[in-house]
């Protein structure tokens, strides 16, 4: 039985590591965040100036896992600092893209051998560094039986949960009715109606871009009415920041001509309701990214017709999950028939700081926590 073997390296140019990933991802169960169509962009475009290393498992000859770490010196409750490893994400100074269904790139087989050599290795070589983060983990189980086998150097800490929402397109009927007959009542009906007040100018079209440009053309026009609803909100949305909009449209002209990129467009005879930006990755639909025409009437639900719309344009090409992904917007939970947990997970050291900085959290919360008792019982009072 061959032994494993890690090695790392800091990638200079993408190109470098680019035919092991792709060759590696088609061994793996990886999800579109994970692969060369988000990877290769995200090097080039968002870390590639932060010197980020790529670290390497082999079993005998064969590469089993792949990951990009990026370093950050960070400061927390004013008197913590710490040396810390990103995978596949750097969440600091506008450039957090924020990746979900994230993970090491590991061959089927072999998850729990990718997670323990990867965490052996990075203890091992990487003795400055305190934290190792693994953000967005829908599975999370290989990298907790892997630390269990470190429980004398390191703590595995969640520090955030949270649910993705999806839509298991396989089991609904056709047309429009098979997806709506799985709603609520009430919620049939509010769709329905917006429907039809939609149609009353005329009748609803969605449009999928054929092309690199009109992909680009309606990423501006998605781009104009999610803009236009934050600022009636008095923020700036995603496009506040310029590096995400540059990420994404160099993201698009790669991946379009792949088939890994979907911007849809649903239009009435008054113009453009709702844009939809989407990835698509083995018969995966990940909606990334939205913008819905804002409206005075209560009745008129663009982002709900949207979604519906390209729920039965998906199921009809074949598509088998329609993902809404992650947080905890109640249109999600309305329109979804399936979810999955969210982890964002710490791998940290046994280091005194870390434990005064536990201590001290949960002395300031519990103090919090009687002066909101204190405060309530005076009100009563």
């Amino acid at each position: 039985m061959p032994g494993y073997r890690v090695s790392s390296h800091r990638v200079e140019n993408p190109d470098e590591i680019k035919s092991e990933w792709l060759e590696l991802q088609a061994r793996s169960d990886c999800s579109y965040f994970q692969s060369w169509g988000w990877i290769g962009p995200w090097l080039e475009q968002v870390v590639g100036d932060l010197m980020p290393c790529v670290v390497k498992v082999w079993s005998g000859e064969q590469l089993v896992g792949m990951g990009i770490f990026v370093s950050k010196d960070i400061k927390r409750h004013v008197f913590v600092r710490a040396k810390c490893l990103f995978l596949n994400e750097y969440p600091y100074d506008g450039r957090n893209m924020v990746i979900e269904y994230n993970g090491l790139l590991a061959c089927e087989g072999y998850q729990d051998a990718v997670y323990t050599e990867t965490i052996r290795y990075l203890l091992a070589m990487n003795t400055g560094c305190d934290e190792f983060y693994f953000g967005g983990m829908t599975n999370r189980s290989s990298l907790v039986r892997a630390a269990e086998q470190f429980v004398d150097r390191i703590n595995v800490i969640t520090n955030e949960e949270s649910t993705s929402w999806q839509v298991d397109l396989s089991g609904l009927g056709p047309g429009i009715d098979g997806y709506l007959d799985g709603l609520s009542k009430n919620r049939r009906y509010q769709i329905r109606r917006s429907i039809r007040i939609y149609e009353e100018k005329g009748s609803l079209c969605l449009e999928e871009a054929d092309n690199k440009d009109s992909a680009l053309t309606y990423f501006d026009g998605l781009k104009k009415l999610h803009t236009d609803c934050w600022r009636d909100k008095g923020q700036q949305g995603s496009f506040g920041n310029p590096r995400w909009e540059r990420f994404h449209r160099s993201l698009i002209k790669s991946g379009f001509p792949k088939g890994e990129i979907q911007l849809l467009r649903i239009s009435n005879p008054d113009g453009p309701i709702g844009y939809l930006y989407n990835y698509i990755w083995r018969s995966r639909v990940y909606v990334l990214q939205t913008g819905f025409r804002m409206c005075r009437d209560k009745r008129l639900l663009p982002g709900y017709v949207t979604h519906t719309l390209a729920i039965v344009h998906n199921r009809q090409k074949g598509m088998s999950v329609y993902d809404l992904m992650h947080d905890d917007a109640l249109y999600k939970k309305i329109l979804c028939n399936h979810s999955k947990k969210l982890y964002w997970m710490v791998i940290q050291r046994h280091h005194l700081k870390f434990r005064l900085e536990d201590l001290t959290v949960r002395i300031v919360r519990s103090c919090r926590r009687v002066l909101r008792q204190h405060a309530n019982t005076q009100e009563r009072q």
